[in-house]
């Protein structure tokens, strides 16, 4: 019986360390994101058709955002996110500081 409740309490331990939530809401991660759209703006080069990528950033221990990267066959993307957003402090103050967080993007051809 006594071994049995040790193995009840080691198995409750164990769960307690995996239900703790260390990801960011999805209110700060919509936070972030709104940040980050207002950071790039509008498009400063010309392009045919809508373009899709994905960015891989990290926010640093000042709050600075550092692109890790840009998933486009289109150099002009990778040109024009760096440089807008490449350490620009940001506000949103949740966010897990050197984790690397992926964030699809998609530039509209404008009429």
């Amino acid at each position: 019986m006594k071994n049995f409740k040790v193995l009840v309490f080691a198995t409750l331990i164990s769960f307690s360390a995996f239900a703790n939530n260390t990801n960011p809401t999805k209110e700060t991660k919509s936070e972030l994101r709104t940040e980050i759209v207002k950071l790039l703006g509008k498009a400063n080069f010309k392009f045919n058709t809508d373009l899709n990528s994905t960015i891989e950033f990290m926010v640093n221990s000042k709050g600075e955002i550092v692109v890790v990267s840009v998933n486009s066959d289109n150099t002009e993307v990778h040109t024009y996110v760096k440089s807008k957003l490449n350490y620009q402090t940001i506000s949103t103050k949740l966010v897990k500081r050197g984790q690397i967080y992926k964030m699809p993007l998609k530039i509209v051809k404008s009429i």
